[in-house]
């Protein structure tokens, strides 16, 4: 049992890192594509951007899923939300007070805030998710990309140049925690090492939450809140930190609006089409209140302009209170 234990714990350390070195290989490349679109489409950009964020919880959830598992995936999902906002946000903004642009606090906070809230009433109107919400979910990211794609036209020639460095910054930092000095990770060769990496990782990741989740009497959902986000999510800690450390502040802030939007209305919508379920109890009890609780306090303090210091250090507290709920639900129950 002991030995068995450690295997899979093992499992759980190797699949994070082939998870943190396939999302490298994979965002250099993408990288490489941003700073020709970052030029020329913000709206490409900010797209590429958002599913490249996604793609680690993306890639944990599909083998979740395949593995007759879903609620693992569906918690890594909605967990990478909450992570993103306490945990990145929090972390950050203690490092360096946040700043939050105009154009991202009018286009990207409020419809993450309202993709939000449509989310958790309808997965809390039925205990459900099923093929009419996820289609709900997608088609409402349509109208997403069609504001994207507007504001970009009204955007003056420096704001948009200044978004299409940032597009790429983002990038660079999660694909190698660096910027102006890109490898040469950019060819179909390291793509595809990268994606070969991220399912073993992911399938590696599974296999041993799948275990603790089974030895340990946990309910699937909530090792996917708590270690089925965490692991993905990793990367993107990195990056933030490192772009609030170069003084690149508002890194931090736009690569979790951008993720969590294309996570709820992307992610969630296709997993909820592929794999429609009953959502277990600690859903619909802890993680989703837990989720609109820590949205509406990153609303709060992101609408002024600015995260300070003081606010990081409430969202942190938000993300820990959220986590030890979902382990005191476990334990209860």
């Amino acid at each position: 049992m002991v030995l068995t234990l450690l295997f899979n714990l093992a499992l759980l350390a190797i699949g994070s890192g082939l998870l943190l070195k396939g999302a490298e290989w994979v965002t250099d490349s993408a990288a490489h594509v941003a700073r020709r679109f970052g030029t020329t489409s913000v709206a490409v950009g900010l797209i590429l951007v958002s599913a490249m964020l996604s793609l680690p919880e993306i890639v944990v959830a599909g083998a979740a899923m395949f593995k007759g598992h879903p609620q693992i995936g569906l918690g890594a999902l909605l967990g990478s939300v909450i992570i993103n906002i306490g945990l990145i946000v929090g972390v950050c903004s203690m490092i360096k007070p946040l700043r939050v642009s105009r154009v991202m606090l009018l286009r990207d906070l409020v419809f993450m805030m309202v993709a939000t809230i449509i989310v958790v009433a309808m997965a809390l109107n039925d205990g459900k998710l099923d093929r009419v919400d996820g289609t709900v979910f997608l088609l409402l990211f349509v109208p997403y990309l069609i504001n994207v794609y507007q504001q970009e036209k009204v955007l003056g020639k420096k704001e948009a140049q200044k978004e299409g460095k940032q597009i790429v910054n983002t990038l660079e930092l999660v694909g190698k925690i660096g910027i102006g000095e890109l490898k040469q990770h950019y060819g179909i060769g390291a793509f595809l090492i990268g994606g070969i990496a991220l399912i073993v990782g992911g399938t590696l990741l599974t296999d041993a939450l799948i275990f603790i989740s089974g030895t340990f009497g946990i309910s699937d959902l909530i090792i996917g809140v708590t270690l089925g986000a965490l692991g993905p999510s990793l990367p993107n800690l990195a990056a933030a930190v490192q772009a609030t450390r170069r003084g690149y502040e508002e890194l931090a802030i736009s690569e979790t609006i951008g993720s969590n939007i294309f996570t709820l209305l992307v992610s969630v919508g296709l997993f909820a089409v592929l794999a429609p379920m009953t959502l277990a109890p600690s859903s619909r009890m802890v993680t989703l209140p837990a989720l609109l609780i820590i949205t509406f306090l990153f609303m709060g303090f992101t609408i002024k302009g600015t995260v300070t210091k003081r606010e990081g250090a409430v969202l942190l507290a938000a993300y820990a209170v959220a986590v030890g709920a979902e382990l005191v639900y476990a334990v209860a129950h």
